[in-house]
């Protein structure tokens, strides 16, 4: 069993040393890198379900398209379209989540386009939950207290239960990309169960830490990690999906919204961990999950791939000036040095989105078309509006971005991503929906005949 330690500061470049305001973003400038890209890339097919993240990159540039391409879909694209002005310049493609199956380096071979992606080596063991433990404990963060629990030759349940824990979750070293290998254990006396129904998997038991859960965006270069945004994790929501463990969206924050202590020690273990990411050549973005612990932040699991709240981190981004953070990533992938970093102690806009996912098995008909919609009192929708621009929406207006196609949908499947400049949820462990995500969320359900 491992006991949380707190987090110590690390040896960086200059930029990352302490200011007299807490820093709420850091990047390259946007003027710089987009010079730089314009320069390294003729086209980037950006592969992914739906085009939300994408959509987010500002300024829009003519080099970048989305292609629907994802193990969460069935079907795959046969014919690359080029972007206009790319000619012979190089082609690229970048994946939302390359390591989970082989869509990714398919339709990359298939289209001739350089996939930049981080080796398969350390995606894989960062990913792991159980073997990114080695390098966590290399970063020198907190973890939550923990026991391993063997795949075969297992002792009795009660043996894993140290004494004094009250609840506990567990975790399949293989957890997937929205959550189900992740259960929570109210009592000692349904730990037997719960290692019965994952029997032959090694599996981690953790302490279960009842405080609000972070995330924190970040980016590995050649030399140096840089640090995004910090952001409030909705995680398990009843009101949103019916997985205790299924990531149902983000809120961003801004320093103030978190005591000073925490929220730096929150960055401070993000980089941490991007340098020794670094060290084992991970290069491009990540996503730190952390747990709130008093002022002392535990992290619970490094996300080697894109994220869904990265398309907020590029709203915000943007409107300081700052490179979006997918440009940040091709160049962490091509580039042996980034450009200097610069930081802004800005207060981030409070963009949040929520995942609205089936309740039950059932089938849906229609979903909305990606924009943006207005909610009017009797049920009826205005929209959709082509503009996306996140930074752009009205207090009444949201975007909708459907994450599943028409047909058959099962219990926990994501329906449609709805995303807002309000605060959606308020900022405590597994908070009830405000009065907009409620209604939008009952809105969505009844695609599926579920009146609630």
């Amino acid at each position: 069993m491992h006991s949380g330690q707190p987090a110590t500061a690390s040896a960086t470049a200059p930029e990352d040393t302490a200011a007299e305001s807490p820093t709420a973003l850091e990047g390259v400038a946007a003027d710089q890198g987009l010079a730089l890209l314009d320069d390294l890339v003729g086209e980037v097919a950006f592969l992914d379900r739906s085009a939300f993240l994408p959509a987010s990159f500002r300024p829009a540039v003519n080099w970048l398209r989305h292609v629907p391409v994802s193990p969460l879909l069935t079907a795959r694209p046969t014919v690359a379209r080029q972007s206009p002005g790319a000619g012979t310049r190089p082609r690229m493609a970048v994946a939302f989540a390359p390591e989970h199956g082989d869509h990714a380096r398919v339709w990359a071979r298939q289209h001739r386009h350089q996939l930049l992606a981080a080796p398969a080596g350390i995606t894989e063991r960062a990913a792991d939950k159980i073997d990114s433990l080695a390098l966590l404990a290399e970063a020198g963060v907190a973890v939550p207290d923990h026991v391993l629990i063997p795949a075969t030759g297992r002792r009795p349940a009660a043996a894993y239960w140290p004494t004094g824990w009250e609840q506990a979750v567990l975790q399949r070293r293989e957890n997937n990309l929205i959550g189900r290998g992740t259960v929570l254990v109210p009592v000692p006396g349904l730990l037997a169960e719960a290692l019965d129904r994952w029997e032959g998997h090694e599996l981690k038991l953790s302490r279960l830490v009842p405080g609000p859960s972070l995330t924190v965006s970040a980016c590995v270069g050649a030399d140096r990690t840089v640090v995004s945004a910090v952001s409030h994790q909705l995680v398990g929501l009843p009101d949103l999906t019916p997985g205790w463990g299924t990531h149902c969206g983000n809120q961003l924050l801004s320093p103030s919204d978190l005591p000073a202590p925490l929220y730096t020690r929150a960055r401070e273990a993000t980089r941490q961990v991007g340098e020794v990411l670094r060290r084992h050549g991970f290069r491009g973005v990540f996503g730190l999950d952390l747990l709130i612990n008093g002022e002392q932040p535990l992290v619970v699991e490094i996300n080697p791939r894109f994220q869904t709240v990265l398309s907020l981190v590029q709203a915000a981004e943007a409107a300081v000036g700052l490179l979006p953070s997918l440009g940040l990533h091709i160049l962490a992938c091509l580039l042996p040095a980034l450009p200097p970093v610069h930081r802004s102690a800005h207060p981030v806009p409070p963009l949040s989105q929520i995942i609205v996912h089936a309740p039950r098995y059932g089938h849906v008909g229609t979903l909305p078309h990606p924009g943006r919609y207005r909610l009017f009192e009797d049920g009826t929708l205005d929209g959709p509006s082509p503009d996306t621009t996140l930074s752009g929406l009205a207090a009444d207006t949201v975007l909708l971005w459907p994450h599943a196609d028409p047909g058959p949908v099962h219990a926990g499947d994501e329906l449609v991503l709805v995303q807002a400049r309000e605060r959606l949820c308020p900022l405590t462990a597994r908070p009830a929906l405000g009065p907009r995500a409620h209604a939008w969320t009952k809105h969505i359900r009844t695609l599926l005949g579920d009146p609630a």
